[in-house]
């Protein structure tokens, strides 16, 4: 395609941020969090996840001692006008506090921030220390339904002999499965491809798709059947 016409707007900076960091010590917990923070009518700018394996790997390589153990991580972060921007920050503790984060931290400094976003931005390239190999996914799914997913990724990677972390952008329902192998083992690389159908084959049942952000290629178009009629 040939671009003809570009729009494009300026938008102000946001007047204040605050990043939040909860600390859950089951992944259930957090995925209710996340619901309970969509209900509530917030739409923070960011809202990202990582499980307890992604945790492990992270904790290597960053200053994170208040994860260590932990089920999952969430990080929420909201912008806006300060007014605003307070009130959505105190629902989100009281939301977290409710369903027992056994810690929260809140972050307002670029700096301060930075630090509280370490463990999320580093996660992928903590993966290595789990595995020589991780195959990483992308689907999406309703955010009603990311506790039911989850634990079904978890039972198929089980299944096949794999070790799951998740990573994610928990507000889409946007789901990152990075499944552990090593390419050197014969038939790993197959099976880890057949693993991945199945989640695939999960996020669809669910009502959601094959695909969430990053679309359809060379590994993914045998799945568009799932979605599509062949015409």
């Amino acid at each position: 395609g040939i671009a003809t016409q570009i729009v494009v707007k300026l938008m102000p900076n946001a007047q204040a941020v605050r990043t939040i960091v909860a600390v859950f010590e089951e992944m259930e917990q957090g995925s209710r969090a996340v619901s309970a923070v969509i209900a509530g009518g917030i739409v923070p700018a960011a809202l990202e996840m990582i499980d307890a394996l992604a945790i492990e790997a992270v904790t290597y390589n960053i200053d994170a001692d208040y994860m260590k153990g932990a089920g999952a991580v969430l990080l929420i972060e909201v912008d806006g006008l300060k007014e605003a921007v307070l009130v959505e920050e105190a629902a989100v503790l009281e939301i977290c506090r409710g369903l027992g984060a056994r810690e929260i931290r809140v972050a307002e400094a670029p700096e301060d921030r930075e630090k509280l976003w370490a463990a999320r931005k580093g996660a992928f390239g903590a993966l290595g220390r789990l595995a020589p190999n991780y195959y990483i996914l992308d689907g999406v799914v309703p955010r009603t339904k990311l506790s039911e997913v989850l634990v079904r990724v978890g039972d198929i990677c089980e299944r096949y002999g794999f070790r799951l972390a998740n990573v994610f952008h928990a507000g889409d329902g946007n789901l990152h499965p990075c499944v552990a192998f090593d390419e050197r083992v014969p038939g790993e690389s197959e099976r880890v491809l057949e693993a991945g159908a199945e989640i695939m084959e999960v996020c669809v049942e669910v009502g959601g798709s094959i695909t969430g952000e990053h679309g359809v290629g060379l590994e993914k178009k045998k799945f568009m059947s799932l979605i599509f009629s062949p015409h």
